[in-house]
């Protein structure tokens, strides 16, 4: 059966872990009158010496274990936390235990979930490092003050990135417990937890206010900048509107923003705007020309230009990569060009193989990968998120002067197969030598639908070719100086008879 910790952490909002408790409680008892059958799974709590739970406003909560006493557990669910008088919420050194515990579990598979600031928990764990997130959106510039390698996502309200799921909102736990169900037991028992929901909590609890003082705690100015630009959507917004509505004058907001973020007001707008669009590219379906203007870029061009400096890729590469990350690993890639998936047999082959094997889509911008195999990160030293929605040359680093890459090149821009050695680097920067093997992929219609990549690993190979030439070059160099040797005293005999000659003469 199904382990569901709920985790109680000193300081944390006492209606956030009680409401856990009693939605995940009566959703098993819901799920048991609907099916007739014991719920698939259970609730435990717990804190981290058993001992009661006291939140941040010194309330104490029976709990119903330890965290050691908990050798395995399916998820892991951490409420969010009362803010500290600063109105920020608390430091996490001090539940450095509860993080290593956290952390620990997730590593053994255990989905782990935090509701709102419970984030930051995670943040503490490690586990939101170059992961996609989210919080209360009044708590994003704290998060990524104080964790600069997250990636959290404005606006977004539930957000899942390999085993992690983060939420944003006042009453966001109910979200976040009905998404624990729905994938450790299945939709049919997260639609009777959803219905029960709907019957017994108050639906317009979910549309809680949240009050504008929350924004001021961490910068105020800021905080309201990044709502006019985000509240302006596909309208456009220069430096001189968005000082307007701040109700400042334009050298003013420079000055402002420069001390609160270091970017000049375009650079700002343009931010914003980006992290608008990549929240859309994660969950919708919009074209990038309709996407751009929700975003508020005047053009579908000045959106890709844009989104390409801050992110380092296409929109249309960000999204198989979004995609692909999100789901599992058995469900990595398309078949065709459309919903189906690869099956789970042929990944398997896949990351069985000795070599490296990648898939590279020629429909998106720049030819990005969309597909790598586990050799492919061993060889690289890369992992996936690094990988997918990258055309392969970043392999190549600076060195991009060489022969065999002119030859890929016009063989890749008329869609036929190669086999080619380059330098390549690994993530560490070490030299390594790739026998490259590229085959187009074509549908039944004869439509290039994939670049199918080999690679081979031919270091040894090359090294062991290059010390066979230097060999065979010392080799030739001896056998030349040992044929001067010996034709030397014949020289010198020469040399004296023609001497005597010329005496003779």
């Amino acid at each position: 059966m199904i382990k569901i910790v709920i985790a109680g952490i000193e300081g944390c909002l006492g209606s956030s872990f009680v409401g856990l408790t009693d939605m995940l409680a009566l959703a098993r008892r819901a799920i048991a009158d609907s099916t007739g059958v014991d719920a698939p799974f259970y609730v435990v709590t717990a804190s981290e010496d058993g001992a009661r739970v006291i939140d941040g406003a010194g309330r104490r909560f029976d709990v119903e274990t330890s965290f050691a006493e908990i050798a395995a557990c399916d998820a892991i669910i951490v409420p969010g936390f009362t803010p500290d008088s600063d109105g920020q919420p608390p430091s996490m050194s001090r539940h450095a235990a509860a993080a290593a515990w956290i952390r620990r579990h997730h590593s053994r598979g255990a989905i782990v979930g935090a509701a709102g600031t419970g984030a930051f928990l995670l943040g503490e764990a490690g586990l939101l490092d170059g992961r996609r997130c989210t919080t209360n959106w009044w708590r994003q510039e704290e998060l990524k003050r104080r964790w600069p390698r997250a990636d959290p996502a404005w606006g977004a309200t539930l957000i899942e990135d390999r085993r992690i799921v983060t939420t944003s909102g006042p009453m966001s736990w109910i979200d976040l417990a009905l998404y624990v169900i729905r994938v450790c037991c299945g939709d049919e028992a997260a639609r009777i937890a959803a219905d029960f929901t709907v019957d017994v909590l108050d639906p317009a609890a979910r549309q809680a206010h949240v009050p504008n003082i929350h924004a001021a705690n961490a910068n105020p100015f800021l905080s309201e900048a990044e709502r006019i630009v985000r509240q302006a959507g596909g309208t456009q917004l220069s430096a001189q509107d968005l000082a307007h509505a701040l109700s400042t004058s334009e050298r003013t907001l420079h000055r402002k923003l420069k001390q609160a973020c270091g970017e000049s007001p375009k650079t700002f707008i343009d931010r914003v705007r980006v992290e608008t669009a990549r929240t859309l590219l994660e969950s919708s379906a919009k074209s990038l020309k309709e996407l751009a203007a929700s975003a508020g870029f005047s053009d579908e061009a000045s959106f890709r230009r844009t989104f390409r400096r801050y992110c380092g890729m296409a929109p249309g590469a960000y999204r198989a990569w979004a995609r692909v990350k999100n789901q599992r690993k058995s469900h990595m890639f398309a078949v065709q060009k459309d919903s189906e998936l690869i099956p789970e047999i042929l990944t398997r082959i896949l990351d069985s193989c000795v070599n490296g094997v990648t898939l590279a889509d020629p429909d998106q911008e720049d030819t990005p990968i969309i597909y790598a195999n586990l050799e492919f990160e061993k060889m690289t030293g890369y992992v996936q998120d690094e990988i997918i929605g990258r055309n392969c040359r970043f392999l190549q680093g600076e060195d991009r002067n060489q022969e065999g890459l002119h030859r890929l090149r016009e063989a890749v821009k008329n869609h036929e197969h190669i086999e080619v050695t380059l330098r390549n680097y690994r993530k560490d920067g070490e030299l390594f030598h790739n026998r490259l093997n590229i085959t187009p992929l074509f549908d039944a219609a004869g439509r290039l639908i994939y670049f199918l990549g080999v690679q081979y690993d031919v270091t040894e190979h090359v090294y062991a070719e290059q010390e066979i030439l230097e060999l065979k070059a010392r080799l030739q160099s001896l056998e030349g100086s040992r044929r001067d040797k010996e034709a030397e005293p014949n020289r010198s005999r020469a040399f004296a008879l023609s001497d005597k000659r010329s005496n003779e003469l």
